[in-house]
């Protein structure tokens, strides 16, 4: 659950930025299907290629916790 900000903003849960490797800057593309449902999706690029190494070892590390 997140809330939307007064810019119209959400903030997407920890676990959803790590699982997708989405980092600052990253591109998604936002939809809407006729029921109501919102889809995002990551736009693929070689941008934050050092943030997503740094992503990647963060979610090893969780998982040897």
């Amino acid at each position: 659950m997140t809330n939307i900000d007064a810019n119209g903003r959400i903030q997407l849960p920890l676990a959803i930025r790590y699982g997708l490797n989405l980092c600052s800057g990253d591109k998604i593309a936002v939809d809407q299907l006729g029921d109501g449902t919102i889809i995002l999706k990551k736009i693929e690029g070689e941008e934050n290629l050092a943030c997503r190494d740094r992503s990647q070892d963060r979610m090893k590390e969780s998982a040897h916790s």
